[in-house]
């Protein structure tokens, strides 16, 4: 009798077990929302600690890709170490990474024969070291000149230079930052580069519009003693721990597949050898923070009569290197304040001119018996007709010939200009963004407005104060004015840090910081101008693709997505510039919590968009009605599952690949079986099989509720059997 009871026992166990696996998924639908609730309690009142949200890597500024301290930013690089470190991934990326230095030479774009030779700097005969950066980079044309492959017609080209400023460490470990992230991330899925469980859900700058750059506010919901992170005295910040910590790989993949990078961490060689290796006393940061070697190294003795050997072939340091960033030939040589010699280019032992730009030309030019009778400034000096064509001086150092020569032999679609419509500086110090002017005082350029609008956005991401160059202070001849002024390349200088040489504890946190705003001037740089005008209408933010749940789905047929569109934004429908991108997903039970990540090398494919007469659709914010446009993307009726969208779309001017969604993410409609389900009677046995697993389970379930409420008196009754 006693086993008999057991077993009896052990059969309501079982059904206990059964009917609590059976409820459990209600139980925790109940208790998700109070266990998020709880959570979400605790992070708004700020009480999180670092250890309770990030990694250990993340908080310790540990980055993914490994090395040394130097490839991990805790200390700064040589010129040895960076360039071999550019020679090594190039290798290992060879797909998008194309290492240089210097330039092949040939006939420049003035006439003038030059070799690899006039590249390499006056002193140690280095040339600039530099990375071409483009998807499938040994693909496209070939610059025999420039010598680097990859050169794409219908790819904008963004210029990236550090270290003017020899004594600028900071200024090329921004770069090197730059290269070590595209190499490490392009190409890979949505990652979790924080260690908090979600990805890509903080990206560089002010996403979402609110006035926060904490996107996701893990910052924010840190006790207060852990949201200064970078000691800066401002909380969540720009720099600090949490804060655009989170990008969009997928993004970050496509700007690299359609942009061309010039990358240029170090320019000035010779002079940063010479600061580090014999003008400051390591640490350079204890015995020259606010000071060091700033100019290249060029010999300035003046021997009286020619020829007179120079017997001393060292360095004389009260005169000797050229400012590279007062050596570019837009307004060359104007006398401003103490930013220039007296007289241009004169420079004599022991005027110790820290800023000297460069001798002069002695050239005829245009062999008119006249001498620079015509400076470049973009109009005719001399009234002959000809503008700038007999100048002042300028570009007269290796260094400068190399970015001019680089600039104004980049033509991929030959329409005699160059192509680099955006261009970026790295400087230090004073946590400033710097747009042109800088040669004049009281005056505006005609961009003046969309200059600001861009520059104030890099500076949202940096928290560093926007400015005119000018209003810092003025100078001539250097690198954004030229670029500006000759090119109508959009150019801005970042002042990086708060000082010349950085602390090294400081190097990974300072690049961090600045790392956003490269990716920002390499979005741009299709058209910055229009970039610029369509986002301060607020064209491109009013601007919506449909949503999953307002898709019509018809009985049959293509699956209709719209995009409105404002009036001003001119859609370019030609091959690959606007469309729908789309692809059908069936996940199978294992699959159904995939996400982003786990779809990311499905393939996409593509629909054009096209004007639907006759309609109208409202913009968002109530800021009127826009064009609809509609993409019919292909479906089989008999096809089920969930189809993924997002739109890419282009202007007539210029600006490319706008994406909606934005970063790198898709929208998801739900597509249900849409073909005829057969017989009348197929039908009606297929509702029964239905009917009978549907309430034959239920019937089964309350079975056992019924019978777990009735423990006593089932072994009561199997007690009286087993007496009778």
């Amino acid at each position: 009798m006693a086993g008999r009871v057991v077993m009896v026992a052990m059969q309501i166990q079982s059904q206990k077990r059964s009917l609590a696996i059976l409820l459990l998924p209600f139980l925790i639908s109940l208790l998700a929302p109070m266990v998020s609730n709880l959570v979400s309690a605790q992070a708004e009142e700020g009480s999180m600690t670092p250890e309770d949200t990030w990694s250990e890597d993340y908080q310790n500024y540990v980055f993914p890709w490994g090395g040394d301290e130097q490839v991990q930013f805790k200390e700064y690089h040589t010129y040895e170490s960076m360039k071999t470190r550019m020679m090594v991934l190039a290798q290992e990326n060879s797909d998008i990474f194309e290492f240089h230095e210097g330039l092949n030479g040939g006939t420049n774009d003035r006439g003038q024969e030059t070799t690899i030779d006039d590249y390499e700097g006056w002193y140690y005969g280095y040339a600039s070291p530099w990375l071409k950066i483009t998807g499938d980079v040994q693909g496209g044309d070939y610059n025999a000149f420039n010598g680097d492959n990859g050169n794409y017609a219908d790819r904008p080209d963004i210029m990236i230079v550090g270290n003017h400023h020899a004594r600028e460490w900071m200024s090329y470990e921004t770069p090197l930052l730059v290269m070590e992230t595209i190499a490490y991330y392009y190409d890979m899925p949505p990652t979790d580069n924080d260690g908090d469980g979600l990805f890509d859900e903080d990206p560089w700058g002010d996403a979402d519009g609110d006035g926060i750059l904490d996107d996701d506010g893990d910052c924010l919901a840190l006790a207060p003693e852990f949201q200064d992170s970078n000691g800066d005295g401002k909380p969540c910040s720009a720099g600090d721990l949490g804060v655009d910590e989170d990008f969009s790989e997928v993004e970050l993949t496509n700007l690299i597949n359609q942009r061309e990078i010039y990358l240029i961490p170090m320019l000035n060689v010779d002079g940063n050898i010479y600061d580090r290796e014999e003008y400051c006393a390591a640490p350079a940061w204890e015995s020259c923070p606010t000071s060091g070697w700033r100019k290249n190294l060029r010999d300035n003795t003046v021997t009286g009569v020619t020829p007179i050997p120079d017997l001393d072939e060292d360095v004389d340091e009260g005169c000797d290197g050229v400012d590279l960033n007062r050596n570019y030939q837009f307004e060359w040589g104007a006398p401003l304040g103490a930013t220039g010699p007296l007289f241009p280019g004169m420079c004599y032992a022991g005027q110790n001119n820290d800023v000297y730009n460069g001798p002069v030309d002695t050239v005829d030019q245009d062999q008119d018996g006249k001498l620079n009778e015509d400076h470049v400034d973009g109009k005719d000096d001399d009234g002959d007709g000809l503008v700038d064509e007999d100048w002042m001086g300028g570009n007269s150092e290796p260094e400068t010939k190399f970015i001019q020569d680089m600039t104004e032999m980049n033509d991929d679609d030959g329409d005699g200009a160059s192509d680099y419509k955006a261009t970026l500086t790295f400087h230090s110090f004073s946590e400033l963004v710097l747009y042109p002017w800088g040669h004049c005082t009281n005056c505006q350029s005609t961009d003046h407005d969309q200059l600001v609008y861009h520059g104030d956005q890099m500076a949202e991401m940096t928290d560093y104060e926007n400015m005119q160059s000018s209003d810092l202070y003025p100078t001539s001849g250097d690198f954004c004015d030229w670029h500006y002024g000759v090119h109508g390349s959009y150019c801005y200088t970042m002042e990086i840090g708060t000082a010349f040489h950085q602390h090294e504890d400081d190097i990974d946190h300072i690049a961090v910081r600045n790392l956003g705003v490269t990716f920002y001037m390499a979005q741009i740089s299709d058209n910055p101008r229009e970039q610029a005008d369509l986002a301060m209408a607020d064209v491109i933010s009013n601007q919506h693709l449909i949503k999953p749940e307002a898709v019509s789905i018809p009985e049959s047929g293509d699956i209709p997505i719209d995009i409105c569109l404002d009036s001003a934004f001119a859609l370019s429908t030609a091959p690959g510039e606007s469309h729908v991108m789309y692809r059908m997903v069936k996940p199978t039970r294992t699959q159904s919590d995939y996400g982003p990540r786990e779809w990311y090398n499905t393939e996409w494919s593509s629909a054009g968009f096209e004007l639907v007469e006759g309609t109208v659709c409202e913009l968002l914010n109530s800021t009127g009605v826009g064009m609809n446009y509609r993409a019919n993307v292909p479906f089989a009726d008999s096809d089920t599952g969930t189809l993924h969208y997002k739109a890419m779309v282009s202007t007539l001017g210029g600006t490319s690949q706008i994406s909606y969604p934005g970063n790198g993410e898709y929208l998801e409609l739900t597509v249900p079986y849409r073909a005829p389900f057969g017989s009348a009677l197929g039908s009606v046995v297929l509702f029964m099989t239905v009917v009978g697993f549907v309430w034959g389970g239920l019937g089964i379930c309350l079975r056992l509720m019924a019978a777990s409420g009735n423990e006593n008196e089932i072994i009561e009754a199997e007690l009286e059997v087993e007496d009778f």
